[in-house]
């Protein structure tokens, strides 16, 4: 196995500071550049804050694609941004720009792109977020996001249409094992994903690979299998 297989280092955000919005304590990363290649590299204008790699198929098959051992060192900071829990993972059509216009032009028809207006907006459910639904039927939540100039944070809705509920642990995986078949021309396989697990997240073995769920079917998402 390739040398540069092994060589992750995790960087990990640690939170410091906090805003206080009306009755609402917002945490914000003293270190918030994990999170900003995922978005810069889509380009999506403010106040969108949006993370491809973690909710949009499209976004992550490019990524796979045109990834390169030379950028190693920032692989272990992409995946370590898609965090710990489970998501909504987008497999419709709608590119990352396209969805960030709609939600933007809605908010701007009902007057709630500055700050004050969006955050009363959100304040007003009780739950703190709202849900929009987009030209191709897709169900989309709104929250207030912790980047700076950026505090339209929005992600799938749970179980919308066009989209896979997911462990985070298993989109890592896929991603990683992908991107490492790739580059070294190997075929998946569970003793092969088992051994990416192992180097560059740290995480136990998995004890079977099925291509209609887990990391199988991801894999098979990403990979074009």
């Amino acid at each position: 196995m390739s040398s540069w297989l092994v060589d992750v280092t995790y960087c990990f955000v640690e939170l410091k500071h906090t805003l206080v919005y009306s009755s609402y304590v917002y945490a914000y990363p003293l270190c918030n550049t994990m999170l900003q290649p995922a978005i810069a590299n889509t380009a999506l204008p403010a106040p969108i804050l949006f993370h491809p790699l973690k909710h949009h198929l499209g976004y992550i098959n490019e990524f796979v694609q045109k990834y390169n051992p030379a950028q190693l060192p920032a692989l272990a900071q992409n995946l370590q941004s898609i965090g710990t829990s489970q998501l909504d993972f987008y497999t419709g059509t709608l590119q990352p720009i396209a969805i960030a216009s709609e939600i933007t032009d809605y908010l701007r028809q009902q007057n709630l792109l500055q700050p004050d207006a969006y955050l009363t907006y959100l304040s007003e459910h009780s739950h703190h977020y709202r849900i929009v639904n987009l030209s191709d039927g897709t169900a989309w939540v709104l929250r207030w996001g912790l980047i700076a100039e950026r505090y339209v944070h929005i992600h799938p809705a749970r179980y919308a249409a066009q989209t896979i509920r997911v462990k985070a642990v298993t989109l890592k995986t896929a991603i990683a094992a992908t991107i490492a078949a790739r580059q070294l021309s190997k075929p998946i396989s569970l003793q092969f994903v088992n051994h990416v697990r192992a180097q560059w997240l740290y995480l136990p073995p998995l004890t079977s690979l099925e291509s209609t769920s887990g990391a199988g079917k991801l894999i098979g998402l990403i990979s074009g299998l």
